[in-house]
């Protein structure tokens, strides 16, 4: 089966991490993925909340099963961060940069963010649930107040997609960037604007 599939489509959920992670503990495969139009309890690192009105973004988490060690763990907010800038670069967005660990920045505003979520038994990593959210639609007036100042999306960076591109744009660089070797994939973060410190899940 094609990486990227299965796919589950939601109109609304509360996350799609954690449907994901539901989905991956009853066997779903590396590179399953779960899309909603609306998340109700969207959320980022550390609890914070990830503003995700209905078809306006892009909310994604993937199952994925690399065959690592339960110490490199912390490395997949690299795979996931590098993942996104790909994507948006490859969709034309300019002046990206990554924000440690994992949030890309365009112009200086955060245009997405991503949240790592591992699980780890026997000394490895079973399974880890990367979800991803890219703002896509929205205008400046679309964001929640306190978000205006330091929030941004495609179309408010000029770029005219959709959600339906900017997914097979995520989708392919995911799964290029998880293959490719890790120590170069770590200097291009770096280079992208990380500080170098290792990512904390």
């Amino acid at each position: 089966m094609e990486w990227g599939y299965p796919r589950r489509w939601l109109a609304e959920t509360a996350s799609t991490n954690d449907v994901a992670r539901e989905w991956a503990l009853g066997g779903a495969p590396d590179g399953a993925l779960v899309v909603a139009a609306r998340q109700i309890r969207g959320r980022g690192r550390r609890e914070r909340i990830w503003d995700s009105p209905a078809n306006a973004g892009l909310y994604a988490s993937f199952v994925l099963r690399p065959e690592w060690p339960a110490e490199q763990a912390p490395n997949l907010a690299i795979v996931a961060g590098m993942a996104a800038y790909r994507a948006l670069n490859a969709l034309g967005v300019q002046d990206l940069r990554i924000k440690w660990p994992n949030d890309v920045l365009a112009n200086g505003k955060k245009i997405c963010g991503g949240l790592v979520e591992p699980r780890l038994g026997a000394g490895r990593i079973e399974f880890a649930v990367v979800g991803i959210g890219i703002n896509v639609g929205q205008r400046p007036g679309d964001f929640l107040p306190e978000l205006r100042q330091t929030a941004t999306s495609c179309r408010c960076e000029g770029v005219q997609t959709t959600v339906d591109l900017t997914l097979d744009a995520l989708v392919e660089s995911l799964h290029a960037a998880g293959r490719k070797p890790f120590a170069e994939l770590r200097a291009e973060w770096r280079a992208a604007g990380a500080k170098g410190e290792e990512p904390e899940l």
